[in-house]
Parts: C-alpha cells; structure tokens; sequence
C-alpha cells in the first residue's frame, strides 16, 4: 500500500459523527484555539477541522501491558477533569491550562486481544511523546489467536483487513531489521510467522 494510498485510509477513519463519545458540538467547546500543525514525522492522527473543531483524532492499538505506561503519559501532560460513560466504556476528560490544552480518551480491551485507545487533543506536544514511546501494535497472531500464518496477506477484508491497514501494517513496515528481530523476540515469533511476514511486507 503507497502511503498516499494509507493517508486516504486514514482520513476515511475520522470520525463524521460522535468522536470519543462527544459530540462536535460539545467538542467546540472543549476545543477553542487555533490549531498548531503537526511536524511531518509525526504519528498518524487526523485534523477535526473540517467538523469544525481544531483538534486531531488518533486512534492506537497497543499491548495491554503498555495500557498502564499509556495513562502514565497522560496524567504527565494533564491534569484530570470529568468522565462519562459511552459504549461501556469511560471516557476521561483532561486540560493542561497553563497550555490551554485538552485530551479526551478512553481505552477499550474488546478486540484483537489488545487495547485500542482513541484521543481527541489539541497538544502536539503530547501527540509528540505517545509517537517517541513507539508503542508496539500486537502482531496478528496475538490479534487473532490460532490464525494460519500461510493464510495471511492478500486483499484481507472484515477485521482482518481493518486491523492490518489500520494499525498493524502502518507500524511494521516503520520498523528497521533490528527492530523487528526485537519484536519477533517479544512476541514469540514463530519461523513460519516470521516467513509470512517477511514475504508480505519485505518491500514496503
């Protein structure tokens, strides 16, 4: 996939309606300022302008045990304020006001065996500190326990297809030879993942 071709997959990813459990209403309220521009190696978020609100959307799918370092950033950068459930989930609510910078987020452990954190936020800089964390996105065979590596690739559809253009295939194909030998090692890679995957993304 070109990155031209990720970008767009990306934007179709923003939220049109609701965003976090807010509406675009509620989030101009929150969100007051004049947007600063993200540097061009930043981490993949999405501009809210276009609904009328200066703040990026980003969503991350990251281990559960690095779900606890993740809150650890936030509570570093900002000063809790209020949260409200949404979807069984909490959605926390907090401002930097020396930076009159906000953040709405909520995490949720329901799919790929993972924890999917979704933000709203008008701080670059903390866009900034959660990209240098270079937060590992859980390989498929964590995604989807037992899943035949020999399957894997191709025009993949449904959840498949939305966890590997989403999340996993952005991160992998980021990842230089060290890297991924680190991340083979973390997750238990097995030969036959490691040739599956090596075949599929080896020229991106």
């Amino acid at each position: 996939m070109s990155l031209f071709s990720r970008f767009k997959a990306l934007a179709r990813q923003a939220p049109k309606e609701q965003v976090v459990g807010y509406s675009p209403d509620e989030l101009k309220v929150v969100f007051t300022e004049t947007l600063a521009r993200l540097p061009a190696d930043s981490p993949p978020a999405v501009s809210l302008e276009n609904i009328g609100v200066p703040a990026y959307y980003c969503s991350l799918l990251i281990d559960k045990e690095d779900a606890e370092h993740f809150w650890a950033l936030v509570e570093s950068a900002f000063s809790y304020e209020t949260e409200k459930p949404f979807n069984d989930v909490l959605v926390k609510q907090y401002a930097n006001t020396e930076k009159n910078q906000h953040l709405i987020c909520f995490t949720s452990d329901e799919a790929f065996n993972s924890t999917t954190v979704r933000l709203v936020t008008n701080s670059v800089d903390f866009l900034d500190s959660v990209h240098r964390e270079r937060f590992a996105v859980p390989p498929p065979w964590v995604a989807f326990e037992g899943y035949n590596p020999a399957w894997w690739g191709g025009a993949m559809q449904g959840a498949n297809g939305y966890y590997n253009d989403s999340y996993f295939l952005p991160f992998f194909t980021g990842l230089n030879a060290a890297e991924k030998n680190a991340y083979y090692v973390r997750y238990g890679a097995t030969d036959a993942w490691i040739s599956s995957l090596e075949l599929m993304y080896g020229d991106e």
